[in-house]
């Protein structure tokens, strides 16, 4: 059969993919937003060369793939796996066709609509001050689940595959040349960007035959001495003007995401020549493990950036509104881009299914699962060591290239709360950015970074849920066709409410479960984790992590619940007035 390789769900995703972007995407550009080549954009009206500054459309494109591009649709998939591979496949699928690119692309055209504006402003804007409160208290616990999230992953890829770090050096070197280029010397970007090409293929050089230390040399945590040269990287690009680093280093490493998933693309259609079969069951169960959960909700928070992901609506109003050069470019810069990731859920998604049944979803084995599938086709076992840099330099870069503009959000995201009160001082961009990556690192150093990552994609899909709805809102006040954002919001809203509600009662149970240990003295699944910090501070420590894990789901269940109320009053105060030219 078709699906005994990956073949047959890369064909028919592609498929969906380009259909949607070339008539659904189409359809709805023209109806609802109506885009006027001659309207200026913010990136004209406040150009500053900080911020606001327009860019290329084939340069802001590479831009917003790679922002987005981080590990959930990586790893995503693999968790997913939980309940077999056709349940991922679809949830892929359905969320490509109706859910995310609609997102990615209105955020974007609402920010330029309204000068730029961040979804900060714009919720103040139409729904008052005290849901805009909650809003920015949502995010500083959303960055900061996600940092220690990818913070962890990141340590352990290079951990086990010590040859990603020196590309991503390589990258961090390339991106300061490029931007150098670019903007201060304002050479040609065809040449400049072949000129980092180079550079990078010279990464994976260095990368394969400098592959030091070996795997477990640097402590029995993989996460020991690894985050000292990372956090530098991240802390500088979380302070440095956009063009100087940030800019650049997300449009170069584009050049190692295209190429790995058109890679991971073209194995999986050869597949079916090539022979690599697919060893995972099309469904397993729909009660998956205690701490992940039934398939609804669980599903639709694993797979995060793949399928959808608030992260995007962060990135699309806060980042690329502020460099769009014509309205034009909001389609293939925003649906573009969302449609591409899908394509990089769904070839990751065929990566991990050609593992050897049994293998354990670690973030290590994904390259293995990438090189299974496309070695055949570009070189065969000689070049497995190559292909392995390569692959984990692919997920090290779209982790780095990601944590440098959270670092970002956050450093905006705590001026903006502690402007002007006693704590100013804690809004300062130095004392910001590196709480923003030192207390997530404490998290994980505790051995608490489980809780914070099973935390990640309900919090993450719940600011999707927002961002769609205050898209609908805004539509809805102009009386502009609203439904196809809205629907999708209350769907994102009522699932991952659903979601973080069971693992809050997953963290609750385990603040209260004397059963840490089995009969033979090893630990519990959900506490194995927890490991170092049960040695440092016992059962004691242990419980009151999990307590405050516990905490953390509560609140974050609040602020949810609470914001679905002002999205239903808002709905029902705008229905009572006229319709507006421009939302109050």
């Amino acid at each position: 059969m078709v699906f005994d390789t990956p073949f047959g769900i890369t064909a028919l995703g592609i498929a969906i993919f380009l259909t949607t972007y070339f008539t659904y995407t189409r359809w709805i550009d023209r109806k609802v937003w109506s885009p006027d080549p001659k309207r200026p954009t913010p990136a004209h009206m406040y150009m500053d060369g900080v911020e606001f500054f327009p860019v290329s459309r084939f340069v802001l494109y590479g831009f917003q793939w790679n922002s987005i591009a981080a590990l959930g649709p990586i790893l995503g998939p693999g968790i997913a796996l939980t309940f077999g591979w056709l349940p991922a496949f679809l949830w892929i699928i359905f969320a490509a066709l109706l859910i995310g690119w609609v997102q990615d692309y209105s955020a974007i055209f609402l920010s330029v609509r309204r000068e730029g504006r961040s979804f900060g402003p714009i919720a103040y804007e139409l729904l008052g001050p005290t849901p805009r409160r909650l809003l920015l208290g949502f995010l500083l616990f959303y960055l900061l689940l996600i940092n220690a999230a990818f913070l962890f992953v990141v340590a352990t890829v290079v951990d086990a595959w010590a040859g990603s770090f020196w590309t991503l050096l390589v990258l961090a070197i390339t991106a300061v040349l490029t931007g150098q280029m670019l903007f201060k010397m304002r050479m040609p970007v065809v040449q400049v960007t072949l000129i980092a090409i180079v550079l990078l293929a010279i990464g994976v050089v260095i990368g394969t035959l400098f592959n030091w230390p070996p795997p477990g040399t640097l402590g029995t945590a993989p996460y020991t001495l690894w985050y000292i040269p990372l956090i530098a990287l991240l802390v500088a690009g979380a302070i440095l003007p956009m063009p100087r680093l940030i800019t650049p280093m997300n449009y170069i490493a584009y050049y190692t995401l295209f190429p790995a998933v058109i890679m991971l693309a073209v194995g999986s259609l050869a597949s079916i020549f090539t022979g690599v079969k697919v060893n995972t069951p099309a469904f397993t169960t729909f009660f998956g493990p205690f701490a992940t959960g039934p398939l609804w909700p669980a599903l639709f928070v694993s797979i995060a950036c793949g399928a959808i992901s608030g992260w995007h609506s962060l990135v699309s109003t806060g980042l690329t509104s502020k460099q769009i050069d014509v309205e034009t470019d909001v389609r293939p810069v925003g649906a573009g881009a969302m449609l591409s990731e899908n394509l990089v859920g769904l070839t990751a998604l065929a990566a991990w299914i050609v593992l050897p049944a049994g293998t354990a979803v670690a973030p290590a084995n994904f390259p293995r699962g990438a090189v299974t599938l496309t070695s055949p086709i570009f070189g065969g076992a000689a070049a497995a060591p190559v292909l392995s840099i390569f692959f984990a330099s692919y997920m090290v870069g779209m982790a780095v290239t990601i944590l440098t503009i959270l670092g970002r959000f956050w450093r905006v995201t705590m001026a903006e709360i502690f402007s002007g009160t006693s704590l100013s001082f804690l809004g300062n961009r130095y004392v910001a950015t590196v709480l923003g990556f030192v207390l997530p690192v404490a998290f994980v150093l505790t051995g608490s970074w489980i809780n914070i990552w099973l935390y990640f994609g309900g919090t993450n899909q719940l600011l999707a849920g927002f961002a769609l709805l205050i898209v609908g809102l805004y539509l809805f006040t102009l009386r502009k066709f609203h439904w196809y954002s809205t629907i999708p919001g209350i769907f994102m809203l009522t699932t991952t409410l659903a979601a973080i509600a069971w693992q809050t009662n997953v963290f609750a149970t385990a603040t209260v479960t004397p059963v840490i240990r089995r009969p033979d003295g090893t630990l519990a699944p959900f506490f194995a984790q927890q490991a170092p910090l049960l040695n440092l501070g016992g059962p004691a420590a242990l419980s009151g992590v999990n307590a405050f894990s516990t905490v953390m789901g509560v609140i974050m269940f609040v602020i949810g619940a609470l914001m679905a109320v002002y999205f239903i009053r808002a709905f029902v105060r705008y229905a009572r007035q006229p319709a507006q030219t421009t939302p109050s």
